[in-house]
This record gives structure tokens, sequence and C-alpha cells, in this order.
């Protein structure tokens, strides 16, 4: 009989659970729980979606952008090295090679240089493959052989090729090589491999299908890597790609790589200027996978939360805990990205905008040289204490101008005191991040980069274009460009520019007797004591071998230049000490004047010339200015 009695007791204890107003009740809230619970996984499902895309658009834009100045810095530096070793190869083709030494050396990068003749013979490579390769026809290379069927002077970027002989790959510069009357001489070319641009690729983290490309605006791909691929796209022509055939500068888009099949984010940033577009991208997968943790727990929690059946209160746990985690993850993309920044040397900075105060990295502070984290905009140390007084005012109008909205981004290369009292070279960018509901900023985040290496490469440089090596003074380069000032002054003033044009008599005697070594210290000796005889504003440079050239900026009459060059042949005919030896030279010299001689420093130089030449023909060692004859 006691088998009955349990069973009264349990239909006592759970019937009520199994009643039909019970279940109807029961199924009603299970349907709306399982709305709001399935719901809000949904939701959470597509927010993470969006914060994958949201996160890799915004690594690919800003690693596309460092990228695309890398690249920028390099090619210009490339060229400029181009242009100067151009300039060496047709003043003394012999000093030639120690000018590729010291370039090299100082670029620090795997290049090696050609110059061939306009018919693309081979005249001179520091690369032993083309060493190897004399006998090929470098002339019928598309980035030799453009300049034969192009006029103007500009840096030609060649498809990327692979060598024969060492199987690497090289990327070939080229710039052509024009006498006086604009004809081709020749092609001086940089050859860099491929490799050297993707080493950026080694400091960004975007997953394993990430993929870094540099491409010619025609769409010929130069340079491409990937983990899975390495070089095999090196040459592939991508005319079709929406960056080659967008207008603007730079932009992104999303599609499906026709070389490997991976789906990606792509951010793009063209160098019109050189020719080139920079992409940088990562996969698809690759940005969602940092979300993938957070998606399966949401759909566990989903399933815990629907046959729990009423625990509401875990469904608000489970949405704190997915924000948290939200945080996290965007937390964890944020400090990727100032790793990215930090390998690259980069300092970042956030800026409140209302308070007039940046927090700086560790990185920024070594760059500014601060003592502190925080630094103030405002006050006796905001930014009139700290940026230099000539670039104060450019810094204040570009920072201005990107505040109000005028600029997208506020860029500007200035410099900044340091606690020493000396100055250093930055590039600064930023952006404002965050604006308040009338549109006035509130945040601004940017980086710092410590530039003064380049700097200083970039004034040497420009001392090398524009200085004589041996005598420190300016060169025929220098010399044009401060005649064709004088003479825009002269126009606008009314009064005259001289020029005298002089060569040392008896110095190749003294050449022949003595060396080179003696020769070259007799040069310096001439220029040392010929700048005692002049002012302040005139320019002593030396032109050629022995040829000197002084551009007198003011003159009233013909007397004040014949003053001058009667100085000068003054100062030559007097002994000149080396060592044990009196060394004894002279000088012809001739002048000329604007406008008395033609309207452009050709036509003085020309007429200067003739006027040596006449000197020397009635005796040397005597000033001449027959030839004061108007030229052009």
């Amino acid at each position: 009989m006691s088998h009955p009695i349990s069973c009264n007791r349990f239909v006592a204890m759970f019937g009520s659970y199994v009643k039909r107003r019970i279940l109807r009740q029961l199924l009603l809230y299970l349907t709306l729980m399982l709305l709001v619970v399935w719901g809000l996984v949904a939701v959470e499902q597509v927010r993470f979606a969006g914060l994958a895309e949201a996160g890799g658009k915004s690594n690919v834009q800003n690693l596309s952008r460092a990228f695309s100045e890398e690249v920028r810095a390099t090619v210009g530096l490339v060229d400029l090295s181009l242009v100067q070793l151009r300039g060496s190869w047709q003043r003394a083709p012999a000093d030639f090679a120690q000018g590729v030494a010291e370039h090299a050396r100082h670029l620090r990068m795997p290049i090696h240089f050609t110059v061939t003749d306009a018919g693309g013979r081979l005249l001179y490579s520091n690369d032993d493959v083309q060493l190897q390769l004399r006998l090929r026809a470098l002339g019928a290379l598309p980035e030799f052989a453009i300049h034969r069927t192009q006029d103007g002077d500009r840096l030609y970027v060649g498809r990327p090729e692979k060598h024969g002989v060492s199987g690497q790959w090289s990327i070939q510069f080229t710039r052509p090589i024009r006498d006086a009357g604009g004809r081709l001489t020749g092609v001086i070319a940089a050859s860099i491999p491929p490799s050297y641009f993707l080493r950026f690729y080694n400091s960004i983290d975007l997953g394993p299908d990430a993929a870094v490309s540099l491409m010619r605006l025609d769409g010929t791909i130069i340079a491409r890597s990937s983990r899975p691929d390495g070089e095999r796209y090196m040459g592939v022509n991508m005319g079709q790609a929406p960056h080659i055939r967008a207008r603007g500068d730079s932009g992104m888009f999303r599609k499906v790589s026709i070389l490997d099949g991976v789906d990606r984010f792509f951010a793009w940033h063209k160098l019109s200027d050189y020719g080139l577009v920079v992409t940088v991208g990562q996969a698809v997968h690759d940005a969602e996978m940092r979300f993938t943790r957070q998606s399966t727990m949401m759909r566990n929690v989903g399933v815990i939360v629907s046959l729990v059946l009423g625990v509401l209160g875990w469904a608000a746990i489970g949405a704190v805990d997915r924000q948290r985690r939200a945080l996290k993850a965007l937390a964890a993309a944020e400090a990727r990205w100032k790793l990215a920044l930090n390998a690259a040397g980069d300092g970042v900075w956030d800026c409140d905008v209302t308070q007039g105060t940046a927090l700086l990295s560790p990185s920024a502070q070594r760059i500014l040289d601060s003592e502190h984290a925080t630094v103030s905009w405002f006050g006796s140390n905001g930014l009139a204490e700290l940026v230099h007084p000539d670039e104060f005012e450019a810094v204040r109008t570009t920072l201005r101008d990107h505040i109000d909205g005028v600029t997208p981004d506020y860029a500007m290369v200035h410099r900044i005191r340091m606690r020493d009292g000396g100055w250093r070279w930055i590039e600064a960018r930023g952006t404002v991040t965050e604006r308040g509901e009338q549109g006035e900023p509130l945040r601004m985040v940017g980086t710092f980069s410590n530039i003064d290496a380049r700097k200083q490469e970039e004034e040497r440089m420009r001392r090398m274009a524009h200085e004589d090596a041996l005598t420190k003074l300016p060169n025929r380069v220098l010399l044009d460009d401060r005649m064709r000032q004088a003479i825009l002054v002269a126009a606008r003033d009314g009064h005259k520019v001289g020029l005298i044009y002089f060569d040392l008599d008896k110095f190749k005697p003294v050449n022949d007797t003595y060396g080179h070594a003696v020769g070259d210290r007799l040069l310096r000796m001439v220029a040392g004591r010929v700048r005692e005889v002049l002012r302040e504003s005139d320019t002593l440079a030396r032109v050629g071998g022995d040829e000197f050239a002084v551009l007198l900026p003011r003159c009233v009459q013909a007397q004040d230049t014949e003053r001058v060059a009667g100085a000068i042949l003054a100062c030559l005919e007097q002994p000149f000490i080396d060592g044990v030896r009196e060394l004894n030279i002279s000088g012809s010299l001739g002048y000329a004047l604007y406008p008395d001689c033609g309207d452009d420093g050709e036509a003085l130089l020309h007429c200067a010339d003739l006027a040596m030449y006449d000197a020397k023909a009635h005796g040397r060692n005597r000033i001449s200015g027959s030839y004061r004859t108007r030229v052009g």
C-alpha cells in the first residue's frame, strides 16, 4: 500500500507545474525569453563583426599611411642621390667611383648604381652582376629606353627584374643625363632589391594572411610581401584594381584578391610625384579572429540562459561581461597599434583639447626630451616655448586649420627645444578623434617622429650638390643660382651686376712639377687669399680645374668691377708658401657687367669667359673687359 501513497505525494507536490494554464504561461515566457536572449546574441554578433571591420580598417589605414611615408622618404633619398651623382659624372667621371662609394656609405641601403651612354652601352657599375652582363643591351630595357623618347628630367621607376645570374629581384630607378643643349648623353640608374621596401612588413602584426604591396601607377607590382607566397607575384599587372583606377590620393576598399583568393580590407596611398602606390591589406578572417572567442562565448551564454528559463540576471551579467571583453579587445588593438608605432621609433600623444594638455607615451617623451608624461599647450611652457620661433606661426596656423575642420589631418615638420637649449627636428602628425555636439574639438591623437638624422643627411646632400669638395667654395650650380637672384634684384633696383672670370697662369707647371697634392693645396690657398679681398656679399666660386668666378651683386660702374679684379690680380702675384716651397703664379682675368653684356647669367658668364681669353691672348697676367658686347 506504500506505493500509491508515494504517487499521491508526488502529484500533490508537482502537479501544479503541469496545469494547462501554467504551461501556457511557461510557453509565453519561454517565447519572450528566447526572443530577448537570442535577439541580444544576434545583435552582439553583428556588433562584433562591425568592431572587427572597424578595427581592421583602422589598422590598415594607419599602417598604409606609415608605409607610404617610409617609401616616400626612401625614394626621395634615392632620387636625390641620382641627381647628385649625375652632376658628379658630368663634372668628373674619373672621380665618380669615389662619389658612389661615399653615397653608398651614407645611404646604408643595398643599392647599386649604373651609368650607360645614350645607346645603352654600360659605362659604369658598382654591381658585380652587371659587370658580368656587360654585353647585355641595357638600352633596350624600358627604364633606360624611356629617356630616349621623352624630353625633360624626371625619375622613372622600372618594372622589377630578376637577374639571370644571381636570381635576385631588383627595381631600377633612372634619370637621364643630358648635355647643356638638352641632348641625351646617357642614363644613370639606381638598383634596389624590392625586399628593402618590405622591411616594414616584419614590424606589423595583421595576421598570417596580411599583404603589403608597392605598385607603379600602371598597376605593375614591384614589391609584394605576404607570408604564404613571398615574391611569387612580382611584375604582375593589376591595372584593374580599384585603387589604380581611383582618382584620389588615398582610400580604402574590401575585395577578394585575384592573386591568392583571400578576402581583405585594403588601404592605399598614392605617391603621384614618383608614380607609385602602396597598399596594406588585412585578411577579413584575421580581423575577425580576435572576436571568435567572444562570439563562441555569446552562443554558449544564450544556450545556458534559455535552459535556465528566467534567470534574467544572467543575461544582464552576460551583457556586462560581453561589453567588458569588447572594450578589452579594442584596448588590445590600440596596444598593438602603439607597439607598431614604437617599433618604428614614433611616439604617441593624446591631447585633451579643452584643457590644452597632452599625455605622452615613453617614446614621445624621449623624442621631446620631456621630463613629464603630461605637457601643456598653454602658458609659459606651452607651444611658444617648445617650438622654434621660425616655425611657431606655421605650426599654430596649421594646427588651428585642422582643429577648425579646414584640413582633414594635422601634419607639420618643425624644430623643438631640448632641455640643454639645442634644437631637434621632428615630424608631428595628428587628427581630432572626438568632437562635441556643436562640433567643437574635444580630443586629438597623433604621433611624433624624430627626423634629426634625416634632416642632417638632407643638409649634407644639399652641401654636396652646391659646394666644391676641394676648396669648399660654391660650385657652378650655386653660382648660377646666385647670379639669377642678383640679376632679379638689379633689374628691380636699377643697379649693375659684375662678374669676374679668371684662371691661374703657370698652374699646370706646378701640378706637373710637384704633383697633384701640391696643386690641390695651392688651389685652397688661392681660394683663401682671394676671399680676403672680397666683400661679405660677394661670391667666389670654383667653376673648373683652375678656373674661378667672382660675382659682385651690386656695382655702380665698370670701374668698380675692374678695381676688384685688380685687387685679385695683385694678391695672385704674391708668392704662395707651401712648406719649404715658394710657388709663383699669376692670373688672367676677364669681367662683364649686367645689363651691358646680356640679360641673364649665361650671357654674363659667356662675356666674362671671352674677356678672360682676351687677357690670355695679350700676354696673360692682366685684366680684360674688352668683350662687353651685349649678348642675348
